[in-house]
């Protein structure tokens, strides 16, 4: 390694720093460390540095240079050595930092100099022949006491002091050191000056100086270490001191920072407010001071930042910089969040006023117009109710006003189709909420599409228009879908009540060759369904007279049936009649969520068919095509009008004061024999069948007797 080599790339900072251009540098025009390093620091500053090198070790230098301008500046060269043998480093300019070193050290020595300094001289055997009185105040003893004494006994324990003494002894050279003496626990900086007749020694307690460069040092090392940016400015505004953190946070490079005005680096605005409150904090009116402000990195990419700071007593102030980005995307998160929240509990009171509303109108015109109004003064710009056929659907009720999707939009007919909520925008919109292809309802709104069933029937569906883009999270669309449930059974309530009202009905006969998904095993017989209890959590008991089989076959087609949970005959006269529960009743719930009744189900060689009543009313085609959804090869081969027999034509005003579960245990009990002497079945059989406990059974049955009595006698 050689001082004149010259540089093979200098970086943008060399003209600032050295006032020579780069070119001259790279070219070979000049050489730093014999035309730019000071001629009186050339030799100790390369020693240094290829001291370092060869000690596989990085390097850190304070020297001199001399500009291009004739101006001698001081510099912090630092840098380690590569494999193949060049130098890598950076050079800072620190001469403002020097030049307070040196008025800080020459107003120290001034003082000093008003100090005689500690001084002991000893012979060539090593004993005292002078101290003076600072000397023996700072060793803690007395000068006559070590006047003539020797040096190592009084300070045995003195080993790195003696290897220095004997050093400038054995080369008759000056010697200076810093060296820490436990016993007093004290740093001594030390000259001894060698003769032939002994040693002449000054030296002085640099302790305070030595704790403070410690210090000095931690806190250079606390402030690299710090995850957050942290700088100082002077008095002239300008960048004295910035650590990596800063940097990073930047983007730039330190070099690119130091020397340079505020306003340069984080702009007038930022600057000028920095200034400004740095003021005031000096005058007493604040006492901190906090800026929140975007920054562009180096790299492009814009940052919000958070600055802290405060001032320096001589001028200037230090502050730190924090990246506050992610937690102002974290507030951002929270408050749509709280927002959406808002939203789902005003979303829940609504759905349950509307719910409410809903079960208490008497027409089904009444419950639309009551769903659709109350949607639209709630958490919905619009809202809109259709009445369906297939998938063709007529707009009856309106509320509100905006783009909400129209009737023949692949929202709605996504939404009848697979028979469930559908979403425009909003979480869980892949694929479980997202059907349309409309990006949203328009100007950052989202709409949503809700069926209207129960049991498996269809009546409609329900679109919503909100005027925010996120408005159908799993929550909300969770809640639409229990509000479509609920309507679609205040449908099925008011066909139901018609059908008991009504003295005319509708009697169809499906043919079909599928029997499988009838629930029923058998390849024969004729089934009669007297009545279908509903036993409410949609489950079903089935009080079936069959004809064509004997006991057994009649109990194995229905034991042996997967949908059943189990079966039971309670008599066999006039045919076999068996109860039977199950979970699983298509073809019932296709039936009974239009009002209906399944009557019977016969087998023959042609196949199954079976029968069903509905109300006069009643749309037989949605009818039709939710048993086709059970049966998908089922044929209407028969419909007729005609009035409804006496024995099936219970008072509905009486059975209109039973709650379903009241009514349940009441059917249960007719059609089970419980009223039959003696008893077909008991109530605990009956009680197993609806999934209830016997006492729960008597307390449902006697408060419905109560009822039934009370119609007929008051």
């Amino acid at each position: 390694m050689e001082p004149e080599r010259p540089l093979t790339a200098a970086s943008s900072g060399a003209p600032r720093v050295s006032g020579y251009d780069r070119a001259s540098f790279e070219d070979g025009e000049l050489a730093w460390g014999t035309d730019v390093v000071h001629p009186a620091d050339r030799e100790t500053a390369w020693a240094a540095i290829e001291e370092a090198v060869e000690a596989n070790e990085s390097y850190d230098v304070t020297y001199r240079i001399v500009t291009a301008a004739e101006e001698t500046r001081w510099v912090r060269d630092r840098g380690e050595g590569l494999a193949d043998g060049t130098l890598s480093g950076y050079v800072e300019d620190v001469t403002r930092l020097k030049q307070r070193e040196e008025r800080l050290a020459a107003e120290l020595d001034e003082t000093f100099e008003r100090v005689s300094d500690a001084f002991f001289a000893l012979d060539d055997e090593w004993r005292f022949t002078y101290v003076n009185e600072r000397a023996a105040a700072l060793l803690g003893r007395d000068v006559d006491e070590l006047h003539g004494a020797d040096v190592w006994t009084e300070f045995a324990d003195a080993d790195a002091f003696r290897r220095e003494y004997e050093r400038a002894m054995a080369t008759q050279e000056r010697v200076s050191f810093t060296s820490y003496y436990e016993p007093l626990d004290a740093h001594f900086e030390v000259s001894a000056y060698p003769s032939e007749t002994g040693l002449s020694v000054y030296f002085r307690d640099v302790s305070e100086r030595i704790e403070r460069e410690r210090r000095l040092e931690c806190h250079e090392a606390i402030v690299e270490t710090v995850w957050d940016g942290v700088y100082a400015v002077d008095e002239n505004e300008e960048f004295t001191l910035v650590n990596e953190a800063y940097c990073d946070l930047l983007g730039v490079e330190r070099e690119e920072v130091l020397g340079k005005s505020a306003a340069a680096v984080v702009g007038d605005g930022v600057a000028g407010a920095a200034r400004r409150f740095t003021e005031e904090m000096r005058a007493g009116e604040r006492e901190e001071a906090t800026i929140s402000f975007a920054i562009e990195r180096g790299d492009g990419e814009t940052r919000q930042v958070e600055v802290r700071f405060g001032p320096f007593v001589d001028g200037g102030r230090v502050g730190v910089l924090r990246d506050v980005t992610e937690r102002r995307q974290r507030r951002r998160q929270l408050r749509r969040q709280r927002e959406r929240l808002r939203g789902l509990v005003e979303l829940y009171d609504v759905a349950s006023d509307v719910s409410n509303a809903a079960v208490e109108q008497t027409t089904r015109a009444a419950i639309e117009e009551r769903v659709a109004n109350g949607l639209c003064g709630g958490p919905y710009a619009s809202a809109w109710v259709g009445r369906s056929t297939g998938t063709d659907v007529t707009r009856v009720a309106t509320a509100g006003s905006g783009d909400a999707p129209d009737a023949d939009d692949s929202l709605v007919r996504t939404a009848l189709e697979e028979g469930r909520v559908v979403t425009t925008t909003g979480p869980g919109a892949d694929g479980t909420g997202r059907a349309s292809a409309r990006s949203d309802g328009g100007d950052g709104t989202s709409a949503g599409a809700v069926p209207i069933s129960y049991e498996g029937g269809t009546y409609g569906v329900l679109v919503v228009l909100a005027d925010r883009p996120d408005a159908f999270g799993t929550a909300e669309r969770t809640v639409l879908e229990r509000l479509g449930q609920t309507v679609g059974h205040a449908f099925a309530a008011l066909d139901r009540r018609a059908a008991l009202v009504s003295d005319q009905v509708v009697q169809v006969e499906f043919r079909s060759r599928e029997s499988a998904d009838l629930g029923v095993q058998s390849d024969a017989g004729r089934f009669r369904f007297e009545r279908t209890v509903t036993t409410g959590d949609g489950e079903y008991v089935h009080y079936v007279r069959v004809h064509g089989l004997g006991r057994a076959d009649a109990l194995a087609a229905f034991a042996d049936a997967p949908g059943y949970d189990g079966a039971r005959v309670v008599e066999d006269e006039d045919g076999v009649l068996v109860e039977a529960r199950t979970a699983d009743a298509p073809i019932t719930a296709a039936v009974t969520g239009h009002g209906g009744r399944l009557r019977t189900v016969r087998f023959g060689t042609d196949g199954v068919r079976l029968t069903a009543e509905f109300p006069q009313g009643v749309d037989l085609r949605t009818a039709t095509e939710s048993i086709r959804e059970v049966l998908p090869d089922a044929e209407l081969v028969a419909q007729r009008s005609m009035s409804r027999d006496d024995t099936d034509a219970p008072r509905a005003d009486v059975l209109g004061r039973l709650t379903e579960r009241q009514r349940a245990a009441f059917e249960a009990a007719y059609y089970g024999g419980y009223f039959e002497w003696p008893r077909d079945s008991t109530a605990e059989e009956l009680a197993g069948a609806m999934g209830v406990t016997a006492p729960t059974f008597h307390q449902h049955l006697r408060e419905a007797e109560r009822k039934l009595l009370g119609g007929y006698v008051e």
